[in-house]
């Protein structure tokens, strides 16, 4: 059976077939995913149940593990890989391990994957062992969209500002900060970076908005009241990007496995609308590394 890529019908998200991810992919068709991730911008592989070596061997083949920021969370026999669950250890449903890149409000919950590091992830895989019965989908729009929708005089003003990024010292959302919780204390304190408010994606050069209500702080060497101002715009678009009939929304099946972009187009945020005694288990690594880097119009 020859690999397949089927579109999601949605502004990004395909779905891969005929490939078994449980193998070393042959490099023809390693080299295909990667042109297909380009373009779609997240990749869903079926029904395939792996073990976490399995998945973290998967995943290592679009380019190096790093280990999480959140080392509660991490797998202990596979350290690259991070638990995102929905309980404790004594199996009791766990507030803050449950709202990790999940929100009750879209708006404020899209986000690109760490965001808070001088040079983020190239992308993100996720492998679903546990579902709830209903609900607990993740939500994928077009940041590429978002920037199209930009009011032009808002694109020459925000043309060459960056944008700051924090996660255990970000004031602006308290979300962010609730998720900072079992940080390490040096992670929690650790200095805000910035990187471009629009960026150009690394391979296809397309212009995208980079800044995100979850993980920015501010754009520095404005004015506050500026900052805020530009700054809601700038979520006003991505959250249009997000809109029904643009967005792709992924209900999860367990053996569900799916690869995510980092490096500017894409955001994504999950749904907290399961039912809390149900256990959401899955297990996540973190792809990569590729500079932001400035788009100039």
């Amino acid at each position: 059976m020859s690999l397949e890529i089927v579109p999601s019908g949605s502004d990004v998200g395909a779905e891969v077939k005929g490939v078994d991810i449980a193998e070393p992919l042959a490099p023809a068709d390693l080299a295909a995913l990667e042109a297909a991730f380009v373009t779609h911008q997240v990749l869903l592989v079926r029904d395939q149940p792996l073990t976490p070596q399995k998945f973290a061997a998967f995943s290592g083949q679009f380019g190096h593990l790093q280990r999480h920021i959140q080392k509660a969370f991490w797998h202990p026999d596979v350290p690259e890989i991070v638990y995102n669950r929905n309980v404790d250890e004594n199996g009791k449903f766990d507030e803050m391990a449950a709202r990790r890149g999940v929100t009750d409000n879209l708006r404020e919950g899209w986000h690109s994957d760490t965001n808070y590091d001088e040079i983020p992830a190239k992308a993100t895989s996720v492998h679903a062992i546990e579902v709830p019965s209903r609900g607990g989908a993740t939500c994928f729009a077009s940041a590429h969209r978002a920037y199209d929708l930009l009011p032009e005089k808002v694109r020459k003003r925000v043309a060459g500002l960056r944008v700051e990024f924090a996660l255990g010292s970000n004031p602006r959302n308290a979300q962010a900060q609730f998720l900072s919780q079992k940080l390490t204390d040096e992670d929690q304190t650790r200095a805000a970076v910035s990187h471009p408010v629009i960026c150009r994606h690394p391979v296809s050069g397309k212009a995208a908005i980079y800044a995100n209500p979850l993980l920015s702080v501010r754009i520095p060497g404005i004015d506050e009241a500026e900052s805020e101002d530009l700054l809601e715009t700038l979520y006003d678009c991505l959250h249009a990007a997000g809109g029904d009939g643009y967005r792709w929304e992924h209900e999860w099946q367990v053996g569900d496995t799916i690869i995510w972009e980092n490096r500017g187009g894409l955001m994504h945020t999950g749904r907290l609308d399961y039912p809390r005694d149900e256990r959401r288990i899955m297990i996540r690594c973190t792809i990569g590394s590729s500079p932001i880097v400035p788009y100039n119009a």
